[in-house]
């Protein structure tokens, strides 16, 4: 079971899209998939359209054990043979796990329930847009990360403290934890300031940690999160090429 956080230190650049995009590749591939919604926004939980319980991802961080586990996880409809997706649902009362002061001893409580979760070959951690407690549960827990930016001076911004946040984790908690690579998304071929960006990025973590090729802006994403369906059921050239570069993503998580 590949465990995978998928963060951002900034809102806005498609952290969440990217999520969900790879969920649905793992899918076509017949891979059994767990989404952990680790952002109290739930964004993952609405566009997956998870049937909710009484239970939610706040109950497994109270309580990290094999019981709030299987209480929380919950079936989704947005599914495509011949794999299967399910959903560790979020709740707006998860912020107050996110409390991080510096000085707080992280004792993975993540890492303690996914350790008991058993049945899938996947499991993405959407996390929150920030550098909290629960970003860095996430890393904990994880066996790969991948940082989503844009091709714009903001959204790179963040890039820098995502990766030596990794790399802090990877060397006091959690050593099996490493960088697949940075997805820049959004980007348009058209637009001088996102390939400079996009040069500057390449330049500064090498090319071999940018993901390849970049996540273009396409209209199918938006029409796919507004169906409540994966990418990949959009038919249009558009989806077709980003279902490939999903695709093309799912190899590098499983290469590196």
């Amino acid at each position: 079971m590949l465990v995978v956080s998928v963060l951002s230190l900034k809102g806005g650049v498609g952290k969440t899209s990217v999520t969900l995009g790879l969920a649905g590749a793992a899918t076509v591939r017949g891979m059994a998939s767990l989404v952990v919604d680790l952002d109290p926004q739930g964004n993952a939980t609405s566009l997956l359209s998870a049937q909710l319980g009484e239970a939610s991802v706040v109950d497994v961080m109270a309580r990290p054990t094999k019981a709030s586990v299987e209480a929380a996880l919950t079936p989704c409809d947005w599914e495509v043979a011949p794999g299967e997706v399910d959903v560790l649902p979020s709740h707006p009362s998860l912020i107050r796990f996110d409390a991080w002061t510096g000085r707080t001893v992280l004792q993975p409580r993540l890492a303690k329930a996914l350790s008991l979760v058993e049945g899938y070959d996947l499991v993405l951690i959407d996390c929150p847009p920030s550098l909290g407690a629960l970003t860095r549960e996430a890393l904990a827990a994880s066996d790969r990360a991948i940082v989503v930016t844009t091709p714009t001076f903001f959204g790179s911004q963040g890039v820098e403290k995502a990766v030596a946040e990794i790399e802090e984790i990877r060397t006091t908690v959690n050593r099996r934890l490493r960088l697949t690579g940075i997805v820049i998304n959004r980007a348009r071929s058209t637009a001088e300031e996102h390939a400079y960006r996009a040069r500057e990025l390449a330049d500064i973590y090498g090319e071999v940690n940018i993901l390849t090729p970049v996540l273009p802006e396409r209209i199918a994403v938006q029409q796919a999160e507004g169906a409540g369906v994966p990418v990949q059921l959009i038919r249009t050239d558009g989806g077709r090429e980003v279902s490939a570069i999903f695709d093309a993503y799912l190899k590098a998580l499983a290469a590196s």
